[in-house]
């Protein structure tokens, strides 16, 4: 009871500090992610050759939830060696500053959310039940992330380099992913096509691509697959903390 206390309100003042010195405050959480998504659209509907109102919709439907997975992990990798000062002067489990940047970066991530739901509103010509499916299809992403970012908090921990080279995988995975790119403007046994084929995240983005932009349900294998890849790395996440949460403090 103690520890989710203290994940409470440690959550909330990391989201009082991040905007204290804004003169927008809170707007920001709203005003970025529109600024981001806005420009993208324009940029990428002339790359893709695409209607824009068509392309947003697309666009949006798997980039917002993979913001939030790139945020979650680049922030609760540092998480346990910027909460330094607080494992040196009390016993905390270092489970909790993972978890805590995975929470802020989910407040975050609801805003996006609004943001998404706006600019559908605009550009959505059609509206169906798939949508409802929506809400299921975060959970992978959210143990995902939680997973991927106490696996980089372990790693950052002991190897502070490894902090560029999680930034430049995820660079990586985002542009060879069907996010920015429909997977229709590739031949089918072009590379570019077999690349997005192995990609897991094409199956991430299928639970939020089938329901929003292709109008149907995601398929049983993108369900098997998310959550499968979900819980292994996850697990891996969780018994790397487990296992060297004695050694952080001779690192930091």
């Amino acid at each position: 009871m103690l520890a989710l206390h203290f994940i409470w309100y440690y959550t909330l003042s990391h989201l009082k500090l991040k905007y204290r010195y804004t003169s927008l405050g809170v707007v920001w959480n709203f005003l970025e992610p529109a600024l981001y998504l806005g420009i993208l659209s324009l940029v990428f509907s002339v790359v893709n050759r695409m209607n824009i109102q068509d392309y947003v919709v697309f666009l949006f439907s798997a980039l917002i939830p993979w913001r939030y997975l790139e945020r979650a992990v680049n922030t609760a990798s540092e998480s346990i060696v910027t909460g330094d000062w607080l494992l040196k002067k009390m016993y905390v489990s270092p489970f909790v500053f993972p978890v805590i940047r995975w929470l802020v970066a989910g407040v975050e991530y609801l805003f996006s959310l609004i943001i998404l739901i706006f600019f559908l509103l605009l550009f959505k010509e059609q509206w169906t039940s798939h949508l409802w499916i929506v809400p299921l299809a975060f959970i992978p992403w959210a143990i995902l992330s939680l997973g991927l970012g106490m696996i980089g908090a372990v790693l950052y921990t002991f190897f502070r380099d490894i902090r560029q080279i999680i930034q430049l995988g995820l660079i990586i995975i985002f542009f060879t992913s069907p996010i920015l790119f429909k997977p229709e403007i590739f031949q089918t046994a072009s590379l570019q096509a077999r690349i997005l084929q192995w990609n897991p995240v094409t199956y991430y983005a299928a639970l939020f691509q089938k329901p929003v932009y292709y109008l149907s349900w995601p398929a049983a294998t993108d369900w098997i697959v998310t959550i499968g890849l979900s819980l292994i790395i996850f697990i891996l996440g969780a018994s790397l903390i487990y296992r060297y949460r004695g050694r952080f403090y001779f690192y930091l």
